[in-house]
């Protein structure tokens, strides 16, 4: 199997070579492109001085002589360079300098001479490709190319050298993942993968792990409570009963209407159980039976908190409504007073003798917002996220014992959810929670 390391290093080998050749071939290009054009920048200004010098030697000796054919026979040895004379009807008058036996390896520049107007001649030379200058230029070039050549090479060692560690080190992360991944699969949920400095797509990856892994690792601490949750709740009545019916059987218990009453409490405790349970896979199943209609929410909630007023009383707790306008929902009301009477129960069970429950139903923005706010005990921080997590309860031994299997919550959230509203929790230990649910107004007829 081949790592994605080694197809990362290829990569980037790859691309370096494709980089450090292409920058190569335009340097030698550039290069020969520009040294042509200085090579013919000097060939000019020799033709130049070649021809100054032969105008000057003319208007000096008035004329071709001795003299100025020694003055152009000089310029030849200097510059190595095959000069022809010819006169006015072009026929050579004088040569200097030798012949290139090779005639296809020297280039010919012609160059008439002017004076005073009058054509006097014309200059043709020979610039031999084997002088001493071309050989100069042409080492000059197969220098750079050679020079050029060597660098590429080392270039290229170099990005072979550094691929392989920056691409180990780039995909290290990821192997880290894979690695983590397939631990995960044989059941380690405790594992956690090092956060990498940065803010790239690689750190992105792994925080997403953890926490893919830290979801799946509190999903299996649920599925276990849930296990052992259910156990308990179904075997504490299901004793309970066994227990009074065998007492009636065998007459040690007699069937009195208050043992009576004490058995049918134990069989609606475990009727709710499987209520909750199946409301609760309904819920998480998008199967929840609803009904729409225009709810005016002010009302639902009035209802709901006047038929718990006694239990408020008994509880001592204070309750106040605070809910001025009508305001109205698309939903289901029957579910709608579920929501409402579930968050009443919460706050009543968990507000001490003397605490206040506070309802808010308004519309304080675009949407509309019921509100419970209590002060009681309040939740832990570390146990916010899971207070709509099946089965959920603070304070497990005490949540028994005022009653419910941790449900309610989930319940709730569902059936918001189904309204396409929002719901969010806020609570500190021994100041409180408040529940805030936030749903999409419905315009009334008489509103509109």
């Amino acid at each position: 199997m081949k790592h994605i390391w080694v197809k990362l290093a290829l990569v980037i080998m790859t691309v370096g070579a494709c980089a450090v050749l292409f920058s190569s071939l335009l340097s030698v290009k550039e290069m020969d492109v520009h040294f042509s054009m200085y090579a013919n920048e000097v060939r000019n200004q020799h033709n130049q001085e070649i021809s100054r010098v032969a105008l000057q030697a003319y208007q000096d000796h008035q004329g071709w002589g001795a003299e100025a054919y020694h003055k152009l026979e000089a310029v030849s040895e200097v510059l190595g360079l095959h000069i022809t004379l010819l006169d006015q009807q072009r026929q050579v008058k004088k040569e200097w300098g030798k012949r290139s036996i090779h005639t296809s390896n020297y280039s010919v520049d012609k160059i008439p001479l002017v004076s005073k107007g009058v054509m006097i001649g014309q200059l043709v030379i020979r610039h031999d490709d084997r002088s001493a200058y071309m050989t100069l230029e042409s080492h000059f070039q197969w220098a750079h190319k050679n020079t050029t050549l060597w660098t590429m090479a080392v270039l290229l060692i170099l990005v072979m050298i550094i691929s392989i560690p920056l691409a180990r080190t780039m995909v290290r992360p990821v192997v880290q993942v894979s690695t983590a991944a397939q631990r995960v699969a044989r059941g380690n949920l405790s594992i956690r993968v090092p956060e990498p400095r940065g803010k790239d797509e690689v750190t992105s990856l792994v925080a997403a792990f953890n926490n893919l892994v830290q979801s799946l690792e509190h999903q299996e601490e649920l599925r276990k409570r849930l296990t052992s949750d259910i156990a308990h709740e179904l075997r504490t009545p299901l004793n309970t009963l066994l227990a009074q019916v065998e007492g009636m059987i065998d007459g040690i218990w007699e069937a009195t209407p208050k043992n009576l009453e004490n058995t049918r409490s134990e069989v609606l405790r475990l009727s709710r159980l499987v209520r909750d349970l199946d409301q609760v896979i309904q819920v998480e199943s998008g199967s929840l039976q609803m009904r729409s209609e225009e709810v005016e929410l002010r009302e639902v909630v009035k209802e709901v908190t006047e038929s718990m007023s006694a239990t408020f009383a008994r509880a001592q707790v204070n309750f106040h409504f605070k809910g001025d306008h009508a305001v109205w929902i698309k939903g289901d009301r029957q579910r709608l007073a579920q929501i409402v009477a579930n968050l009443l129960t919460n706050a009543c069970k968990h507000t001490p003798a003397g605490g206040e429950v506070v309802v808010t139903v308004d519309k304080p923005s675009t949407m509309v917002r019921l509100q419970v706010k209590d002060s009681g005990t309040g939740i832990d921080q570390k146990d916010l996220p899971y207070v709509f997590e099946r089965f959920y309860r603070g304070d497990r031994s005490r949540a028994r014992e005022r009653g419910g299997a941790g449900l309610g919550l989930t319940i709730v959230k569902g059936i918001v959810e189904a309204h396409k509203g929002i719901i969010s929790l806020d609570s500190r230990v021994g100041e409180g929670t408040t529940i805030t649910i936030l749903f999409p107004p419905q315009a009334h007829e008489g509103e509109k």
